[in-house]
């Protein structure tokens, strides 16, 4: 059924791991990473496609998010294939076999249809979870801003207190889970951390992107 739409050094480097695309430097020294996705995890299918006209000329578009900038796409898909909730798509730059036509566009939460928009807080967990590595990497490497804040005080939740202890930590032995960082630093729920982190990113104009893409840096159509 079609969702309404809702208004509103010396060392020779090493080789870089999916992980080391979260972490920031200094701004001088920022790596400048194509941040394009190659699967989406569905948030909404609308058979009948957005907007109005006659129904036989709609396209059925899925809306749905990247799994690794997280960045929010309406794509073109074929009317038989099956664009379950949660469910993984590739885009068509990565496989010939997907459902998936055509990335049509880049949208934002405001236009994400109402069920898009409640799916959405949801699929950035399951992302969080599927991805546990990438994300604990960050906290293992991130690095300063500039001189006064660090990259890890961006994440709702760590202050300056709490970004020393968990520095302080790492410098004995890298985190190796979720868990771990939590019992090491004594906090809780880190996943819902990242997650404010990530959804701070996604409805707002944010200057310093640590896990999402910027809406200048859009997927290729």
């Amino acid at each position: 059924m079609a969702s309404k739409q809702n208004p509103r050094t010396n060392r020779r480097p090493e080789k870089q791991s999916d992980g080391d695309e979260f972490i920031l430097g200094a701004v001088t020294h920022i790596k400048q990473f194509k941040k394009v996705e190659s699967r989406i995890l569905v948030l909404d299918y609308l058979p009948e496609g957005k907007g109005f006209g006659q129904t036989k000329q709609r396209e059925p578009i899925v809306q749905g998010i990247g799994t690794k900038w997280f960045s929010l796409l309406d794509v073109v898909v074929d009317r038989k294939g099956n664009y379950a909730k949660f469910s993984e798509l590739d885009l068509p730059q990565t496989s010939e076999k997907t459902p998936v036509k055509q990335v049509k566009r880049r949208v934002t939460v405001n236009d994400l249809t109402n069920t898009g928009y409640e799916s959405l807080e949801e699929a950035v967990l399951l992302i969080i979870n599927r991805n546990e590595k990438r994300f604990v990497s960050f906290f293992n490497k991130a690095q300063p801003i500039t001189n006064r804040i660090h990259s890890m005080q961006l994440i709702p939740g760590i202050g300056k207190k709490l970004m020393w202890e968990i520095l302080d930590a790492r410098k004995g032995m890298p985190f190796v889970s979720f868990s771990d960082i939590e019992e090491r630093v004594k906090i809780s729920d880190i996943r819902k951390m990242i997650l404010n982190r990530i959804k701070q990113e996604l409805e707002e104009d944010e200057k310093h992107r640590l896990f999402t893409a910027s809406s200048d840096s859009g997927q290729k159509r």
